[in-house]
């Protein structure tokens, strides 16, 4: 297991042979964060995708100083633009470290690798993360044995549906996922908190099963109370051109938008309902935002 030491964020990353997947925070540091007048969008606080798909095959991570990290990403996603020949592994290498940043490195077009670039060392490995020592050490106590159904049943492109056994990477997957959600969710409410995510919703990427392209998965949250028949949010994804994902919330009829390689990494939307979120992100953004409902 490959690590780092930096703080204000936790991403998990591993490759096997049957799934490769990303598990992230989105919570941004700010070193006025405290003063009265630097306020972050989302309630106070600043949020941004630390996971980002390039493209179906290529997806970067960083934990460290945002805005050079993202110099760094922005570039590799200009090169892959480019030219499809561009090995984004060999890329990130010739560039040489960013010093205050690390990067996790999902790739996929012969088989699934993982890479990191940790304090100026590469090397590819099967687990690799980046992040917070001590929040790190809080989601290995959230770790618990895999508890999921066998099997799982999904809808194909032409309205059929097929069963699969769950692999053992997807268990991982899903193990991983748990323990990252119930980290960011431990910090909810703390005034120095170092990994959060938008009301838990935390960043999943993989290797899907039916495009065979790395994509955000979406989720849903409904109310828990009865006396909040109407809380909850959705998480949308877009995974296609314009890739990102949008967080909306139907009882404030509010939503985030974090789009990958833009230069606002955090966009809040006021809008009515889903589905004039949906096209403030397509007009604005050129993002196909899809996911579940509450109905």
């Amino acid at each position: 297991m490959i690590k780092a030491d930096h703080s204000m964020t936790l991403i998990i990353a591993e490759a096997h042979p049957d799934i490769a997947f990303m598990v992230g925070d989105t919570l941004l540091s700010h070193e006025n964060f405290q003063l009265r007048d630097d306020i972050g969008p989302v309630g106070g606080e600043f949020h941004a995708l630390k996971i980002q798909i390039l493209n179906g095959c290529t997806v970067v991570a960083f934990a460290g100083e945002y805005e050079p990290a993202m110099e760094r990403v922005r570039a590799l996603d200009a090169a892959l633009r480019v030219s499809e020949t561009v090995d984004p592994a060999a890329w990130m290498s010739n560039q040489g470290p960013v010093d205050t940043c690390d990067f996790l490195l999902l790739t996929k077009k012969d088989r699934k690798k993982l890479y990191s670039f940790i304090g100026g060392n590469f090397q590819e490995c099967q687990r690799a993360w980046i992040g917070d020592l001590s929040e790190y050490k809080c989601y290995l106590g959230y770790r618990k044995q895999y508890n999921g159904p066998a099997t799982r049943i999904i809808a194909n492109k032409d309205g059929s549906t097929s069963t699969f056994e769950v692999t053992p990477g997807e268990r991982e997957f899903d193990i991983v996922s748990d323990a990252m959600e119930l980290t960011t969710w431990d910090n909810v409410g703390k005034k120095y908190a170092t990994v959060g995510a938008i009301s838990g919703a935390i960043i999943r990427v993989i290797d899907a099963r039916i495009s065979g392209d790395f994509e955000y998965l979406q989720s849903v949250e409904v109310a828990h109370f009865p006396w909040e028949p109407l809380s909850g949010y959705t998480l949308l994804a877009s995974n296609e051109d314009r890739r990102g994902i949008g967080v909306y919330f139907r009882s404030g009829n509010r939503g985030f938008i974090l789009p990958v390689c833009a230069e606002s990494a955090c966009v809040p939307v006021s809008a009515l309902t889903l589905n004039s979120f949906i096209e403030v992100a397509r007009d604005s953004l050129a993002m196909n935002l899809e996911g579940g409902t509450w109905a």
